[in-house]
């Protein structure tokens, strides 16, 4: 390959010959800095950017330790307290007190110390309220809830499941 590329150059006048030099010897290395050393030395120079933007982050980081170490510590040794159960006489009370008492087409203990409770066409807002009441003072967390958009406005029925607190 080699000879017939000698044979082909020796073929040429020495000004194509001169010309062909020039090319192999100013545009090539032109072309190779072109296409391949700029796009290198500019990934570089963003690399150096951004290891110094993490060093930074990191300077910055260590240097609020003493901050960080200064806080206080929530105290999570500490449970919160466990409400006994106050079974269905306490639910019942606490829908009379709430003025519910009279939706209330079901209400029983299903599976173990669980209470299945139905309401028919009572105020959304209340019975919201009087969930919220019912898992901050009678020992019970709601486990079910469906509610269906009654006949009027602001009327719903609703069938909730109960669980006492773990």
């Amino acid at each position: 390959m080699i000879a017939n590329l000698s044979a082909l150059l020796a073929q040429r006048s020495s000004r194509e010959q001169l010309m062909l030099a020039l090319l192999l010897w100013l545009v090539v290395p032109v072309a190779f800095v072109g296409l391949v050393l700029l796009p290198l030395s500019e990934q570089r120079r963003t690399a150096r950017a951004a290891l110094a933007e993490a060093t930074a982050t990191q300077t910055w980081y260590l240097a609020r330790q003493a901050d960080i170490a200064a806080l206080p510590v929530a105290d999570a040794q500490v449970p919160d307290p466990k409400i006994e159960a106050v079974g269905l006489g306490g639910i019942e009370a606490r829908l009379i007190d709430a003025g519910l008492r009279g939706a209330v087409t079901l209400l029983a203990n299903t599976q173990g110390d669980n209470v299945s409770l139905t309401l028919a066409n009572v105020p959304f807002e209340g019975l919201m309220q009087w969930i919220e009441l019912l898992e901050a003072d009678a020992g019970y967390t709601l486990a079910a809830l469906q509610i269906e958009r009654g006949e009027d406005g602001g009327l719903v029925s609703a069938v909730l499941r109960l669980e006492p607190q773990a």
